[in-house]
């Protein structure tokens, strides 16, 4: 997924290059990567087939209260990984800044609304001023400023490697500094400085010690967008060649062993996005891009070019189309899940379940909703995004 969405080469204005100057400046800028959208839409199945599970929910789909990683805690990382792509090709792509502004204020004003929506008997002296749709915005903005500096896969390699090992370093002198000589609910940077700047209006009024979508959980975010955004620069300079999907995964394997040895120091956890975690469910997302790049943009013959173009359709439409799933999907469930007792979803369950258990049954039919929504708007090439 795209935040903001890459341009297409025919939508994007050469700005004032000259008329002999504009083909060429077209030229330079990266199409469509079809290996993004297939991986978006790929995010939005395994996405849409958790978020939509009714309780009792498996434990590998509850985010870990502390510590460690669960399955369900690498779904938003992944959304992060692509988004970094996409935001690579965004500024390949020459995307003016009055564009990129308003990208992460339309994210902005769309978290909110959506933490409006989605509270019960909301009041503004307990508001959740932070959420996923705001942590874009801020990463939208960070990447444009650094992108300014910084218009290589190397040196988005060396930003990420670098923002990795200080973060890590950040985290372990607060770490000495707790009792318990770790970071725990009770002593880390969240409760400090998110706590300090946003109180009540935090994740659960601050109630857990800490917000999984605050400052400090942005810094980790940034990490693991930067890897993505190193991806995305992979992935147009290597574009005609075979050995695209190589460098993809020499960079996976590249994030994921930092990852593994910067461990050693902060722990992987979700709660706080330490950088550990941060690097290896990146990694994991850019091993999904290169298998999207060997099926569908790694030189090969005609006829394979076409068929492989129609079997991509099913999540490339979902891919294009990303944003409104992951925000529309999610909203819809929290409004079934809150209206009526039981609730609209469980009477939905109920209504289509073939057996005592309506949970497959519900995320069966939310799936294909959604999926089937997506498939009519690209067939319409209507796409909603920032």
């Amino acid at each position: 997924m795209t935040v903001p969405h890459e341009a297409d080469p025919a939508s994007t204005s050469p700005g004032r290059t000259g008329d002999a100057a504009a083909p060429a400046a077209r030229a330079a800028r990266p199409g469509r990567i079809t290996a993004l959208d297939w991986a978006r839409g790929l995010f939005v199945v395994v996405f849409v087939s958790t978020e939509t599970v009714l309780a009792p929910r498996p434990a590998q789909l509850v985010h870990a209260t502390w510590g460690g990683v669960i399955a369900y805690d690498l779904i938003f990382p992944l959304f992060v990984v692509l988004s970094g792509a996409g935001l690579a090709l965004a500024h390949r792509n020459e995307v003016p800044g009055r564009v990129t502004a308003r990208h992460a204020l339309v994210l902005l004003l769309a978290g909110l609304a959506y933490n409006a929506v989605t509270t019960p008997g909301p009041t503004w002296g307990t508001f959740r001023l932070t959420g996923p749709l705001q942590v874009f915005a801020v990463l939208v903005l960070v990447v444009a400023a650094a992108h300014r500096q910084v218009r290589t896969a190397r040196g988005w390699a060396v930003t990420t490697v670098v923002a990795a090992v200080v973060l890590t370093g950040a985290l372990r002198w607060w770490a000495a500094g707790c009792p318990a000589g770790a970071l725990t609910p009770d002593c880390n940077p969240s409760l400090a400085i998110d706590g300090r700047l946003l109180g009540e209006h935090m994740y659960v009024q601050g109630r857990l010690g800490h917000d999984p979508e605050g400052l400090v959980a942005i810094a980790g975010a940034f990490v693991t967008a930067a890897v993505g955004v190193t991806a995305g620069h992979l992935m147009v300079r290597h574009r005609s060649s075979r050995l695209a999907p190589v460098w993809l995964l020499g960079w996976a394997a590249a994030v994921i062993g930092v990852g593994v040895v910067l461990a050693q120091w902060v722990e992987p956890m979700k709660r706080l996005w330490t950088p550990s975690f941060a690097l290896v469910a990146a990694g994991l997302g850019v091993v999904i891009l290169a298998v999207g790049f060997l099926l569908h943009d790694a030189p090969a013959p005609a006829w394979w070019g076409r068929v492989r173009g129609r079997l991509a359709v099913p999540l490339v439409a979902l891919g294009r189309n990303s944003l409104l799933v992951y925000v529309g999907a999610s909203a819809v469930h929290n409004l079934l899940l809150r209206t009526g007792d039981p609730s609209a979803a469980v009477r939905i369950g109920d209504a289509v379940s073939l057996d005592a258990d309506p949970r497959l049954e519900f995320t069966l039919l939310s799936l294909a909703a959604w999926w089937l929504l997506a498939l009519v708007l690209h067939a319409r090439r209507i796409y909603v995004h920032a």
